[in-house]
């Protein structure tokens, strides 16, 4: 792909002529510059970026994208599209041309980097729900994007944009698209086991992004853990989302209608203790938190003499949780109780003291 030199000026198929200002970056994709685009006078009317596609089919796939995006406010804006070409026969060169806005905040990358960005709770929670709105409306008609990374998500008067359509996707069996080509520091780690990346790997991008702009530092798939995601300035339910926007395949959010849903009602979901069942018996028996006088074994074993089925981990058929003492945060499990009542698993939260009140009769040897 020849590359662009300074103070070139090139002119799209109605003529608008757009001058090459300086580099702005290059990629597998591509390489971006800094232009102008000029009157038919030659006098500079707007800042733009300009970008020169590595192939024909990057160049019409980002330009479809673009067209189709078109007037969102959450994506960078595609001014103009075209191929230019130079010399004749076996010497000519051809050039697929894509011509953006040009975005002055730069990245979100940038930011972190050059600012220090870190926003509130409430304005991440904002900003995520803006670019889910986006991404409902692509995985509506099954548009997958595949590389929502820091460095492609833009600011516009501190607004979340996304940009970069290079990899972007139209899936027509519904089943997902090519997982071949994305960047594994942002991809989940089971995408090894799978040949399709599907809408659930692009909320799984939205939510190292929304860990990222809490916390300040870019975050790679490799950072995601409950311990890390319990230490983020945020409230339990937002916890709880960005876990399962992260987490394993199983858990995640499967689309952004669903992710969107999950973002706002997580946090009417109550997983305070309340009212206790009349009884154990029969009842899958989950614990959380530490117990006062009484470890796991034990408490267990109290469970099991009265008829419970005590779990070490959540399931779907889990109807009771019994929490004790907890951190500063909810944990693994309760962010898995506060999910699976949202989607409308019956599961009963008691205390210790409830617990201990359902098997006051029962003796243990030792």
């Amino acid at each position: 792909m020849p590359r662009m030199r300074v103070g070139e000026t090139l002119h799209s198929d109605t003529g608008t002529p757009y001058l090459v200002v300086g580099p702005l970056g290059e990629g597998g994709f591509g390489e971006a510059y800094v232009g102008q685009q000029l009157s038919a006078r030659g006098t500079p009317q707007r800042t733009v970026a300009i970008k020169v596609c590595q192939s024909l089919e990057d160049w019409h796939g980002e330009a479809y994208f673009g067209r189709l995006l078109q007037g969102d406010p959450r994506v960078v804006e595609l001014l103009d599209a075209f191929v230019t070409a130079t010399g004749r026969g076996q010497r000519q060169r051809r050039r697929h041309v894509l011509v953006f806005e040009h975005m002055d905040e730069g990245t979100v990358w940038d930011a972190v980097e050059r600012d220090g960005l870190r926003w509130s709770e409430g304005k991440v929670r904002a900003e995520i729900r803006a670019l889910l709105k986006l991404l409902r409306r692509m995985h509506g008609v099954w548009i997958i994007h595949r590389d929502i990374k820091p460095d492609n998500v833009y600011l516009r008067d501190g607004r979340l944009v996304l940009g970069d359509f290079g990899i972007t996707k139209l899936a027509l069996d519904q089943k997902g698209s090519d997982a071949s080509k994305f960047q594994p520091d942002f991809a989940p780690r089971d995408l090894a086991s799978s040949t399709l990346w599907g809408p659930a790997e692009d909320i799984f991008q939205v939510g190292l992004l929304a860990a990222t702009l809490l916390s300040g530092e870019i975050w790679w798939n490799d950072l995601v853990s409950a311990r890390a995601i319990a230490g983020l300035d945020a409230d339990d339910a937002f916890k709880s989302w960005i876990w399962h926007a992260t987490g394993a395949r199983s858990k995640r959010y499967w689309h952004a209608d669903d992710a969107l849903d999950a973002l706002s009602s997580l946090r009417r979901v109550d997983v305070a203790p309340g009212r206790a069942p009349r009884t154990l018996r029969d009842q899958p028996v989950v614990f959380s938190g530490r117990l006062d006088g009484l470890t796991r074994a034990q408490a267990m074993a109290r469970a099991r003499a009265v008829g419970a089925h005590p779990q070490t981990r959540l399931t779907d058929a889990t109807t009771v949780v019994v929490v004790g003492r907890v951190g500063t945060s909810e944990g693994l499990k309760m962010f898995g109780v506060r999910e699976r009542l949202r989607t409308g698993q019956p599961i009963r939260v008691i205390n210790q003291e409830q617990f201990v009140r359902l098997t006051r009769r029962v003796r243990l040897r030792g």
